[in-house]
């Protein structure tokens, strides 16, 4: 019994630290949050926290739990990488240069109403580089953080949903058939 427990503890840690490597990818591809600067190591903390809760919940529960706990995770996976997505889309900006990336506001500050008037909050490259790409010259503090944890939120609603759907089919996968007669 505490061997067959430990021997698939091992297996949900294997898979854990398999996906940990994902922000680290991630990160190479420019996939992943510009905010905060370690969303890598956040990523990697809750892969390995979803999968032995994943595992935990779904190593002994009842196919139809299971099921529908694969089920919340995927509509997870989906809703988090699309909002994401859409999110990353409207909000970072990059330099011509490809160094870094930056996180835009949805609201001008007083002094960018001032010069660039009716174009706020929808601001290019352009005004980007004219305020040396720091944001905080022509967005609110405000908006910039709201847009920052959205982000950051909607990236970890993604890996928890796949980590939680990758485990628990894992998890359980063993334990079901060994449950038949």
């Amino acid at each position: 019994m505490i061997d067959s427990y430990l021997k698939n503890l091992a297996k949900v840690m294997g898979l854990g630290a398999a996906f940990a490597s994902a922000p680290i990818i991630a990160t190479l591809a420019e996939l992943q949050p510009p905010w905060p600067v370690a969303m890598g190591q956040l990523s990697a903390a809750l892969i390995v926290v979803s999968a032995l809760v994943s595992w935990e919940w779904t190593r002994s529960a009842k196919v139809r739990f299971r099921r529908s706990w694969i089920i919340a995770s995927m509509i997870m996976v989906f809703a988090g990488i699309i909002s994401y997505l859409v999110i990353y889309s409207y909000f970072v900006a990059e330099p011509p240069s490809g160094s870094f990336r930056v996180v835009t506001g949805y609201e001008c500050t007083a002094d960018a109403k001032l010069v660039y008037g009716a174009s706020c909050p929808e601001l290019g490259r352009e005004a980007l580089r004219s305020a040396e790409w720091e944001p905080s010259r022509l967005w609110t503090r405000q908006s910039l953080t709201i847009v920052r944890v959205a982000l950051a939120g909607t990236w970890l609603l993604f890996i928890l949903g796949l980590i939680g759907t990758v485990g628990s089919i894992v998890a359980g996968r063993k334990m079901s058939e060994r449950a038949k007669p």
